[in-house]
């Protein structure tokens, strides 16, 4: 290991002045959903993404889980919402900085509010702008507020505050589209692909091969944030993070050297999650198992450290608890509301509860945190 890529301080203050650099901060934002903050994860799962849906799109055998649940077709759209709000938010507020709090998060709406949008008004010009434009100017605004204004001066993580602007921003752009003119709702029903020649549906597949399912949609999980949901671009996100921290370990996760146990935390969760929800995925198209890898484990290794016993604590308390929440939310939203605001109100609410467990844990046993 070395210095062959920049650290993050680099990064951070290079951003601020420079195109070139805020764009490789926003291909970077990629990844911010796992704590990664890593260039080459960011290249690696954009990447992952484009040949799975190149694959879809040509019907190969080999395109993997279909990208974004089925819909490959739309997909583009809702790519090009999400980076487009994500750059919008880059130039309004990537180089603002608040005393006591360096980063900004430019990354909320790439995995919220823009595709979402998207997915509940279909592939158009008018609705991509609005999604991108509304993304922006709600969520990221709000998660500066909380993080500076509610969580830090009480100690707490900042991923609270990073899916807490997503599903507030969120609930206010559903509830605005509901009365703009432009905004049908359209169902994407006859997007779906056609079954491939020599393909064994995913719905079959779970069943006969359940060791190797298990694997690949611990795999695909890693790309839900980003509404992809396929294995190439889970594992591409996986390996080009991994080569960033091999490059220089202070260039992921934020230059905290943490990159492993984050990663080792994610892996645990995903696995946990995966085996005690199995049910859930055998009777389902989809559940919800994404949503304790991208919060509540990565967050507690951050704020507690990288010990054996945080990573574990942390994998159980996100895996046996997120999903089973998020589904609860779900359950009760109004229909013009996407399933994002259950998935990153479940990951706000269990990053709270697993923050102040581990801190009177950790303070009645301060040994476990090695």
């Amino acid at each position: 290991m070395g210095n062959s890529l920049f650290d993050y301080n680099t990064w951070l203050d290079k951003m601020r002045g420079s195109p070139l650099w805020s764009f490789l901060w926003m291909l970077g934002d990629a990844t911010e959903p796992h704590f990664h903050k890593s260039l080459l994860g960011g290249i690696g799962v954009l990447a992952g993404s484009v040949i799975a849906y190149l694959l879809d799109r040509k019907g190969s055998r080999f395109r993997m889980t279909p990208i974004s649940y089925g819909f490959g077709q739309i997909w583009p759209w809702i790519f090009a919402a999400a980076f487009l709000s994500m750059g919008i938010v880059t130039i309004l507020f990537g180089a603002l900085r608040i005393e006591g709090d360096a980063w900004s998060a430019t990354f909320v709406p790439y995995v919220s509010v823009a595709s979402a949008v998207i997915l509940l008004y279909g592939g158009r010009i008018e609705v991509l702008l609005t999604g991108a434009i509304l993304g922006a100017v709600f969520t990221t605004p709000a998660t500066i507020f909380i993080r500076n204004e509610l969580l830090f001066p009480h100690g707490l993580p900042g991923v609270i505050g990073s899916v807490s602007g997503m599903w507030i921003g969120g609930i206010f752009v559903f509830e605005i589209c509901r009365f703009l003119p432009w905004m049908k709702r359209q169902p994407l029903t006859d997007l779906s692909p056609a079954q491939v020649a020599g393909e064994i549906p995913i719905s079959e597949y779970k069943h006969l091969h359940p060791n190797q399912y298990f694997v690949r949609r611990m795999l695909a999980d890693y790309s839900e944030p980003m509404f992809v949901g396929n294995e190439l671009a889970g594992a591409c996100l996986i390996i080009g993070s991994l080569i960033s921290w091999l490059l220089n370990p202070l260039h992921p996760i934020y230059g905290t050297g943490l990159f492993p146990a984050c990663l080792l935390s994610q892996i645990l969760t995903g696995a946990i999650a995966m085996y005690v929800y199995w049910d859930g995925w055998m009777d389902n198209d989809f559940f919800p198992t994404f949503v304790p890898v991208v919060s509540v484990a990565p967050a507690m290794v951050l704020l507690f450290g990288g010990s054996m016993p945080v990573i574990l604590i942390s994998a159980v308390l996100g895996a046996l608890s997120c999903p089973a929440l998020a589904l609860m939310i779900n359950e009760k939203i109004p229909p013009h509301w996407h399933g994002m605001v259950g998935f990153t109100g479940s990951m706000a609410i269990c990053s709270f509860g697993a923050t102040v467990f581990l801190r009177y844990l950790f303070m009645a046993f301060p040994g476990l945190l090695g």
